[in-house]
């Protein structure tokens, strides 16, 4: 017999077992029985299941960060409407933060918190990802700021923000991300990674104009590792998207190398 039986559970019940969730992130199953070993009364459950490290029931622990705070942090910030902070919450959280929303870091943020679109976090995430990173004030998480930044001069992090970020700012329901969109996230990720970045862009907008698969986005930091300054070692008969290849071409007759 299973241990959670939807039919048993009451209205009201239903509801703390969602505001447990909300402050504890555990599952349904783990909200029930602690719930139902306090009598239903919620703050008792979530003493409870503190009192235990969480660890027992939930399989993993949460001592990195009070979970009530954070939850009461998110209901700060998310839409009334929806249970996710969305834009007028991120311009908001960004504030608190002092961060400039067009900062790279606010990319690593996002990656940390699971975000799955731009202004767009949800509670799930925000526990996890802040838990992770030991925060649960402003001022915690403002503190850790500088730190989100070091991580992008870690080459395997870097790339992971990097491939995030063709699904966190790809527009809902696409499969491609918008020719505007991908230059302006290039720009903020590689202005300093990618020599020939404005020679890459001057190509898209005047030999491609149409959106970027993922496949393009995600091989083109691959390529900028592996390139030397003037593609003299690019072979066209690998593996890359014929974009890149088209770039190649494109690039080494501007720069004066198509003879070499």
């Amino acid at each position: 017999m299973s241990f959670f039986t939807g039919g048993s559970i009451k209205p009201a019940q239903r509801e703390k077992i969602k505001q447990f969730v909300g402050f504890t992130n555990a599952n349904d199953k783990t909200a029930q029985k602690f719930l139902k070993e306090n009598n239903w009364n919620l703050e008792a459950a979530v003493d409870a299941f503190f009192a235990t490290g969480g660890a027992t029931a939930n399989g993993r622990t949460w001592a990195g960060a009070d979970q009530r705070k954070l939850s009461a942090l998110f209901d700060k910030y998310k839409d009334p409407d929806e249970d996710a902070i969305l834009v007028d919450g991120t311009e908001s959280l960004c504030n608190d933060l002092e961060v400039d929303p067009t900062d790279v870091v606010t990319l690593v943020l996002a990656w940390h918190l699971q975000s799955p679109r731009m202004c767009d976090f949800r509670r799930k995430g925000w526990m996890e990802g802040w838990t992770n990173l030991g925060c649960d004030t402003i001022e915690k998480m403002r503190e850790v700021i500088p730190s989100l930044r070091e991580e992008l001069k870690d080459p395997s992090k870097f790339r992971d923000v990097y491939n995030y970020t063709f699904s966190f700012a790809r527009a809902e329901n696409q499969k491609s991300l918008g020719l505007d969109t991908a230059i302006a996230f290039w720009e903020l990720l590689l202005k300093d990674k990618f020599k020939h970045l404005d020679l890459w862009v001057e190509f898209l907008r005047e030999k491609h104009g149409k959106a970027i698969s993922k496949d393009t986005w995600n091989l083109l930091l691959e390529f900028i590792r592996t390139s030397d300054e003037n593609f003299s070692n690019h072979d066209t008969d690998s593996a890359w998207p014929v974009l890149i290849d088209s770039f190649v071409e494109y690039a080494r007759e501007k720069l004066g190398f198509e003879d070499e």
